[in-house]
C-alpha cells in the first residue's frame, strides 16, 4: 500500500532534503572577500576559485537522512519498523540541522583566522529545513494511526 498518506509526507522530507544540499546555507563577508557556505564545503564566491574548507559531513548525514526516507517508504507492509526508521531518521536530520546551523559557523570562524573579523549571513531559503522533520513526525504518526486501525479490526476477528 504505498499509496497512503505517510509515503507522501517521506517523499516531501526526501525531496526538500536533496534540495537542501544544493542551496547555500549562508555567506561569510570579510573585508578583502566573500565566501559561500555549503553542505559541501566554504569557497570563494565564484570570481576567484577556492575552497576555504571542506564541510562533506553535513552533506553525508543529509544524504543519509533522504536515503532513510526513501527506504522508509518502501517498508510498507512492515508498520513498526517503518515507525523506526522514521524516528531515527528524525533525530539523524536533527542532528544535520545542528551541524549546519550551530557547529560548523563556529568552527569556522575559530578555526581560520582568514575569517576573523568576518560577518555570517544565512540564506533565508535554508529555512526550509523546517519541513522535513514535521513531514518526518506526520509520517510517524499517521504510520502509528493505521497501525492502530489492523489492531483493531485483528481484535475484532
Amino acid at each position: 500500500m504505498i499509496q497512503r498518506i505517510q509515503t507522501v509526507y517521506l517523499f516531501v522530507a526526501f525531496v526538500v532534503t536533496i534540495v537542501l544540499l544544493f542551496i547555500p546555507i549562508g555567506k561569510i563577508y570579510t573585508p578583502d572577500s566573500a565566501y559561500v557556505f555549503t553542505c559541501f564545503n566554504v569557497k570563494l564566491i565564484p570570481p576567484m576559485e577556492g575552497v576555504l574548507m571542506n564541510t562533506l559531513y553535513i552533506a553525508l548525514i543529509l544524504i543519509v537522512s533522504a536515503c532513510m526516507s526513501l527506504y522508509a517508504i518502501f517498508k510498507f507492509k512492515d508498520r513498526m519498523k517503518q515507525s523506526r526508521i522514521v524516528s531515527f531518521n528524525m533525530l539523524v536530520f536533527l542532528i544535520a540541522i545542528v551541524m549546519m546551523i550551530w557547529i560548523f559557523p563556529d568552527y569556522i570562524f575559530k578555526r581560520n583566522a582568514v575569517l576573523a573579523n568576518s560577518t555570517f549571513r544565512f540564506n533565508k531559503w535554508i529555512m526550509i529545513f523546517v519541513l522535513p522533520p514535521v513531514a518526518m513526525f506526520l509520517a510517524n504518526r499517521a504510520i502509528r494511526n493505521d497501525e492502530k486501525k489492523v489492531r483493531a479490526a485483528d481484535r475484532l476477528r
